[in-house]
């Protein structure tokens, strides 16, 4: 049976026909499905999110990259602050005397001794009263030095805004 009787209206199939028979005469490598030229346009969206996410975010899409990107450049800011608080601390001496006065012990910021000096008085008193005063500034350095050194580090971690770790916790000892 012919497609199309003469004198008869065309029907939608054979315009379809006619339709896609002059789309390939007109557009040579074009392929087209049967039916697609009597289909509904569809609207593609395009994906624009990289790692899920979405929404109407300030900033634009990528899936939080920015926000990666963000988060790194303050761990590389983070890295230069601490590295320049441990340069301090090391740079930094911190001096106490015992209670008599006769030995004053030095002690960086970074808990390390650098000096004893010890009085002609001091050593007159005999060995075991020299110990327990180099012992006894020795303490005191330490714990100025720790309490220093605390001090600092509250102030770069209230700077980059997050919480102290807990006593002995996250790079300390424990011990005072």
């Amino acid at each position: 049976s012919p497609l199309l009787a003469v004198g008869s209206p065309p029907t939608i199939s054979v315009m379809s026909s006619l339709s896609l028979a002059l789309a390939a005469l007109l557009a040579p490598g074009l392929v087209v499905s049967p039916g697609a030229l009597m289909r509904a346009p569809v609207s593609v969206a395009q994906p624009r999110m990289l790692f899920g996410g979405g929404g109407n975010k300030e900033g634009g899409g990528g899936g939080g990259m920015g926000n990666m990107m963000e988060t790194i450049k303050k761990a590389q800011e983070m890295g230069v602050k601490v590295k320049a608080l441990q340069e301090e601390l090391v740079n930094t001496e911190v001096e106490a005397t015992s209670a008599d006065g006769g030995v004053t012990v030095v002690i960086s910021g970074a808990q390390v001794p650098m000096d004893v000096k010890v009085t002609d008085e001091m050593c007159s008193k005999g060995a075991k009263a020299v110990s327990a005063a180099i012992t006894d500034a020795m303490r005191e350095a330490h714990k100025n030095s720790m309490e220093y050194s605390k001090s600092k580090l509250t102030e770069l971690y209230a700077e980059i805004g997050l919480p102290m770790p807990p006593e002995g916790g996250a790079g300390g000892t424990g011990m005072q």
